[in-house]
């Protein structure tokens, strides 16, 4: 079965991960918020991630007959989900969130924002870290989207150097069906550049996921079979290849001083094969500035590119 990665089996780790269970166990925590289109359903966790939380449904869901037809495969649910974000830089070391284990980072509102947004579904989760930094992610998709649009949003609290984000899963498409945990895995494809996107296909289903940007910031992608939380891994461009590997995407930040406010734009891209992936004709908008979500939508409207297929 998916097994556990190697980091977590270390006892002074697993210690570690029961004192922040025992943290946000004193925390209110708002239940998961559900998001559902004609060919997705996901939901969005306390925590910032996608799923509902470990192996309960939905966790990444997609249906290509775009009919809501939501079948027995799963690319997040089977055996240890794992589908994480994380920052890194000089003052704080290496932090991070993932579906099925305690987080670093606290979350401070979850708020599903549908019914007064452009798009149809459209959450917005906030979350920050011991006075250096808030981060911000909204999720927005159209019923008619084969993809989840992400928004991150990241505000420096201190000054902050050598600052990197990533954001990466465990795709397992095949499980349910073929009991089959490894996928074929890509950097690159469908005529787009390796350090834009990564993605992985199921060998029996062909079911495609991948991680996906345009973005200006430097960025890079890459797939690890030791499960690396390390940015520093994708944007090195490591690529075990085929297997139970994570896929992932990594933003290389830089320095940002306190006050200051970056924004990073990427999706989530599905397709029944690799050959018809939804790959957004234009960027992702960006995130309004902190005071502005009053706002949300009215500046986003008509950004988003419209689904393609590339048959």
């Amino acid at each position: 079965m998916n097994r556990i990665p190697e980091s977590f089996k270390k006892p002074a780790l697993l210690a570690g991960c029961a004192a922040l269970t025992l943290a946000f166990s004193a925390t209110s925590l708002a239940a998961p918020i559900i998001m559902e289109g004609d060919y997705v359903r996901t939901a969005i966790s306390d925590n910032g991630t996608l799923g509902y939380g470990g192996t309960t449904s939905p966790g990444l869901l997609h249906d290509p007959s775009g009919t809501r037809s939501w079948g027995a495969e799963d690319y997040l649910t089977p055996g240890s989900p794992w589908e994480m974000f994380g920052m890194k830089a000089d003052q704080f070391g290496n932090v991070h969130n993932n579906n099925d284990w305690p987080s670093n980072i606290g979350s401070t509102s979850l708020t599903d924002i549908s019914g007064g947004s452009a798009f149809d579904n459209h959450v917005l989760w906030s979350g920050t870290y011991g006075g250096m930094f808030n981060i911000t992610h909204e999720y927005i998709f159209n019923d008619n989207y084969e993809r989840i649009d992400v928004l991150t949003s990241i505000e420096a609290l201190t000054d902050l150097t050598g600052l990197k984000f990533l954001r990466a899963i465990d795709p397992d498409p095949d499980v349910n069906t073929y009991g089959s945990f490894n996928t074929i895995n890509t950097r690159g494809g469908a005529g787009i550049a390796e350090e834009d996107f990564v993605n992985s296909q199921g060998a029996q289903t062909g079911l495609t996921l991948g991680l996906y940007t345009n973005s200006s910031i430097e960025h890079n992608t890459g797939i690890t079979s030791s499960w690396s939380y390390d940015p520093d891994t994708y944007l090195a461009g490591q690529n075990d290849g085929d297997g139970d590997n994570v896929i992932g995407l990594a933003f290389n930040i830089g320095n940002l001083f306190q006050g200051d406010l970056v924004k990073l734009s990427y999706s989530y891209v599905m397709g029944e094969t690799l050959d018809n992936v939804d790959i957004p004709d234009e960027p992702v908008a960006s995130v309004p500035e902190p005071g502005t979500l009053g706002l949300l939508g009215l500046g986003l409207a008509g950004l988003l590119g419209v689904r393609r297929r590339n048959k």
